[in-house]
């Protein structure tokens, strides 16, 4: 669906975001269908979505040590979107996104932290805990999860990552991970949910930001395309590829660690 969001359109559609989300219908798992954006592009010109801002070719600052960083969410694509990535009081039983790597060289890397990229409607964390899981050998079809690698829930804090689009603000979700080594070569899945079910949160929402486009700040080996999963009982999605959702090939999240 082509796109184009400018300020006075956020602003009209968008104000305020309590006041938005009606509790009248029914939360939906892509964010341009939960913001309800209906704003076509020019003809013969690219869709755009808010103002991306200038970025130099390093990992963010909360990826230290990196080993892979998927890339920035990207307003300027055409597809850009979110996806839903929550546990909270709207999204009960939860929603998971599911985003492929692969570890490069011949080394194994010794896996320390890991984080996802979502638009929140608020910065808060409630509580301050999220579950994360490494799988590998999930079927291309979906389907099924495949196998448990690493997986736990851990303290984890939010980090502002400047970016932001459809009236959310992007945060960097991070959890610390123990005793987590992956081989080389070999294709993995990970997942880090924000969680908000305090009484904060009565209208929080939280969608994994896809970096499709220019993925500023992509460091290490690149996110394999058009294979992540989305797994959520409130959505009806049991392991199903993310593209039967939307159109997003790619989705920003990365991992910490050494080799």
């Amino acid at each position: 669906m082509k796109k184009m969001i400018c300020v006075a359109a956020l602003v009209a559609a968008l104000i305020p975001f309590a006041v938005a989300q009606d509790n009248s219908r029914l939360p939906q798992a892509s964010l341009d269908r939960e913001v309800d954006v209906r704003v076509p592009a020019t003809p013969g010109t690219p869709a755009v979505l808010g103002n991306p801002r200038h970025v130099t070719p390093t990992p963010p600052t909360y990826c230290k040590p990196c080993l892979f960083y998927a890339g920035d969410f990207d307003s300027t694509a055409s597809d850009a979107n979110g996806l839903a990535n929550e546990v909270d009081v709207i999204v009960s039983s939860g929603a998971a996104m599911y985003v492929p790597f692969r570890p490069s060289g011949t080394l194994s890397w010794k896996v320390s932290g890991l984080f996802t990229d979502n638009f929140a409607s608020l910065s808060t964390l409630d509580p301050a805990t999220s579950p994360y899981e490494i799988r590998k050998g999930i079927p291309a079809a979906g389907g099924s999860g495949g196998k448990l690698v690493c997986h736990g829930k851990a303290k984890s804090t939010n980090t502002d990552t400047g970016l932001n689009d459809f009236g959310y603000e992007i945060y960097a979700t991070k959890v610390a991970v123990k005793n987590c080594t992956l081989k080389a070569g070999i294709k993995y899945w990970e997942s880090v949910v924000p969680y908000c079910t305090g009484s904060e949160c009565s209208n929080y929402r939280a969608f994994e930001a896809n970096d499709d486009g220019a993925m500023n700040h992509k460091f290490g080996p690149t996110e394999p395309a058009n294979n992540s999963f989305f797994n959520s009982v409130f959505f009806g999605a049991t392991w199903q590829p993310s593209s039967q959702q939307q159109s997003s090939s790619r989705f920003s999240d990365g991992v910490i660690g050494k080799k």
